[in-house]
């Protein structure tokens, strides 16, 4: 008797332990992954809001320059029905954006447009004199989406107050974007 009893314990104990760290275990590896998920959240985040959001950009119309801004799936589609002698006359922004001066940042989108033309990729404050902070750059739009990446270097910020996009108004017609990120470049 006292052998059964005893290989009675043996074979209990084991479970009460393995039913005690089951719990703990799990709950471990789901913290881990959680903050191993929000490290590279973190690390890659994009500095700007939904790409096929209206309410995520400001879009600019100067003197007799127009255009209206619609959703088209997961695109923002900009149509520009007048245009004048100035691309800047026509401009979609986030605005808000707190860069930093000396840092290296990334802006990558992919684009098309109804047909082939060129828009501006410009970063700049938004406020008055509007200069551009490192990037500004002439792309060029076909029919097909297609991926572009620029890398820049960010100068003469303002506090919480800088802006990205597109300046669209050196043509008529529609241009699709979508995917639109700003990241600080990976050291």
């Amino acid at each position: 008797m006292l052998t059964s009893s005893w290989m009675l314990t043996v074979w209990r104990l084991p479970s009460k332990i393995t039913n005690r760290r089951r719990p703990t275990m799990k709950r471990l590896i789901a913290a881990t992954l959680t903050l191993a998920a929000l490290a590279l959240a973190a690390e890659t985040a994009n500095l700007l809001k939904p790409t096929n959001k209206t309410e995520s950009w400001r879009l600019e119309q100067h003197d007799e320059a127009k255009a209206a801004m619609s959703v088209d799936g997961e695109a923002l589609v900009v149509d520009v029905t007048n245009v004048t002698s100035e691309s800047w006359h026509v401009q979609l922004f986030q605005t808000g954006l707190a860069l930093k001066n000396g840092v290296e940042y990334v802006f990558t989108f992919k684009a098309k447009a109804s047909e082939s033309r060129s828009i501006q990729a410009v970063a700049g404050i938004d406020q008055e004199d509007w200069h551009m902070i490192g990037l500004d750059e002439s792309v060029e739009l076909g029919k097909e989406w297609k991926d572009y990446k620029f890398t820049f270097t960010a100068s003469e910020t303002v506090e919480k107050n800088n802006r990205i996009g597109f300046q669209l108004g050196q043509a008529k017609g529609k241009v699709w974007l979508k995917d639109v990120t700003l990241q600080p470049a990976k050291k």
